[in-house]
This record gives structure tokens, sequence and C-alpha cells, in this order.
């Protein structure tokens, strides 16, 4: 029988992919205007790193429009993070109930933690949207960063966690925890090396969500194993 949490994780995945296709619709294209190696303006501009990145990223062919579009994008978002840290909440939650992994706790902890981290990112991308013509955006853009990985980090963390879980199952269930593992190490690699491994890391991210709603979505009998975590 598939648990309650699971059931409200369902539904928390159809909303999941609605808002992303809002999110898609109202962020803002690329225009020639992202650092080397980064094809989305929205993630290019989580990882921006130099006031010239902040500067480049401006030069586009009508830069209030980009603006509003970024800063709508921004505010949708708020809508976008409490859904998704509802839907891992409530995974994690269901995997707990069935497999009684204590580790879960802990990553119901790294939920609320990816929840804070984004938040305070979009305070940080709403001030630099504001500020970009300023000299000196060395205090916002350094903020940023860490809570640009605080949420990144503890999201992938999240998946780590999950990952024996899904490892324990069957061929469905193995490849999610690989994809779940494969995260993780993305997230390691991208912390070292920015650029194009940024824009993978964050594309695997996607897949593992996307692999959650089906999951949960169909889940019925023929669990992983419980377990001795």
């Amino acid at each position: 029988m598939k648990p309650t949490a699971f059931k409200l994780a369902t539904v928390l995945g159809i909303f999941l992919l609605i808002v992303s296709i809002v999110l898609l619709i109202v962020n803002p294209k690329a225009q020639g205007n992202l650092p080397k190696g980064f094809f989305t303006p929205v993630i290019a501009f989580e990882f921006i790193q130099t006031n010239a990145e902040v500067s480049q990223f401006f030069k586009v062919s009508n830069v209030a429009l980009y603006e509003t579009s970024m800063q709508t994008g921004n505010y949708v978002d708020y809508g976008f993070m409490v859904l998704y840290t509802i839907f891992l909440l409530a995974v994690a939650i269901g995997i707990q109930k069935i497999s009684g992994v204590n580790a879960m706790w802990l990553a119901i902890f790294l939920c609320f933690t990816a929840l804070l981290g984004d938040a305070l990112e979009n305070i940080q991308i709403h001030q630099l949207i504001n500020q970009h013509k300023s000299a000196d955006l060395q205090e916002p853009l350094y903020l940023l960063n860490i809570f640009t990985w605080l949420k990144w980090g503890a999201i992938a963390s999240v998946f780590l966690l999950f990952s024996p879980y899904f490892l324990k199952g069957k061929v469905w269930s193995k490849i999610i925890g690989l994809c779940c593992l494969m995260c993780f190490g993305l997230c390691c690699a991208a912390f070292f090396q920015h650029g194009i491994i940024n824009e993978i890391f964050t594309s695997s991210v996607v897949l593992v969500f996307l692999l959650l709603v089906i999951y949960v979505s169909t889940y019925k009998t023929g669990t992983p194993n419980p377990l001795t975590l």
C-alpha cells in the first residue's frame, strides 16, 4: 500500500511540473550574455562570480525587460522552493515509514536547509538585479555564492541519503539510486570547477526530481528492502 506521504508527494509533483513550466516561460532566454560554459540565464546568475560577469549578463537588447523577467522568475521561485521542499520532505517521510531508516531525519533537516538557502539566495539575486550597475558588488556576490551552494549542496546531500534505499530495490529503483549518487558526485565536481559542470549538475538535479515524481506516483508494492542504517 502506498504511504500517505507518497500520495502527498504525487500531488506535489504535479504542481512542481506546472510551476517548472511557468518558470521556463517567465525566465529570460540567453542572448550571448552568459559566462563561458553556461547556457541557462538563471543558473548562470546563481553561480555568477565577478562584477565583470554581472556587467556582461545585462548586456542585452532590452535591459529593462531582462531585469523584469529575472525578477518575475525570482518571485515565482519562492513558491517553487516551498513546493520542492515539501515534496522532498514527503519522499523522506515515506522512505522512513517504509524502511525505518534513521538517516531520513537528517534528510528532513537538509530539506529545510535547502529552503533557507534558496530563500536567502533569492534575496541576493533580487539585490544584484537592482544594483547590477554598481561598481562594487563584492559583498552580494560573496553572499550569493554561500547561499547558492547551501541550497544546491543540501539538495544533493538529500539525494545521497535517498540513494541506499533505492539501490536496495530492483532495476528501476537502482537506476534512481545511481542517479542520486551521480548528482552528488556532480555537485562536488561543480563546487571546484565553474562553468559547464554547473549546468550538468543542475540538470542532474532536475532529472532526479523527475524520477522521484515518477517513482512516488507509480509506487505500489515491491519496495526496496529495509535498511539497517
